[in-house]
């Protein structure tokens, strides 16, 4: 399977000049605990990432005015990705690696073209766990033929 079929495609963003607001308000409308942050609109190109912890940490706990606190100055650097023809292990691997839930999904121009979480991974396995369940279900059941009782053999032991 590849990131493509998991993740979220054109998820929301700012730039870096956006407010850790204005970053904060997109998480809670949104749902979601990291915000991508892009050089600009045209070029979507990724230059870091806030987190709900990056908000907390860097602007909360140290008192910071969260309006006027830019995304820029709170964002993480590191950028972990991959890309959306990646396998869904590869990006796991990097999750894992890098001890993070969410990886980004970038195109060859390091473009954002979508985010994948553990939570989509999850989802998609309990997907197929469940549908292969019910199709061992669907082979396992008896059949009206095999329900029938068999006619026992003369050299049966």
């Amino acid at each position: 399977m590849r990131v493509k079929d998991v993740m979220t495609k054109d998820p929301t963003c700012c730039v870096p000049s956006d407010s850790a607001q204005r970053a904060a308000m997109i998480m809670r409308d949104e749902h979601v605990g990291i915000i991508p942050v892009i050089e600009n609109e045209q070029s979507r190109k990724v230059v870091g990432v806030v987190t709900d912890r990056d908000l907390c940490m860097n602007v909360i706990a140290e008192g910071r005015d969260p309006k006027t606190v830019t995304a820029g100055e709170c964002m993480t650097t590191k950028i972990v990705a991959c890309t959306p023809s990646d396998s869904v292990d590869k990006a796991t691997e990097l999750m894992r690696e890098n001890q993070i839930r969410r990886v980004l999904v970038i195109n060859e121009q390091r473009e954002l073209v979508g985010i994948v979480a553990m939570a989509d991974v999850v989802k998609q396995a309990n997907a197929k766990v469940t549908q292969t369940h019910e199709t061992l279900k669907q082979v396992s059941a008896p059949t009206e033929e095999a329900s029938k009782p068999r006619a026992q053999s003369k050299h049966a032991a």
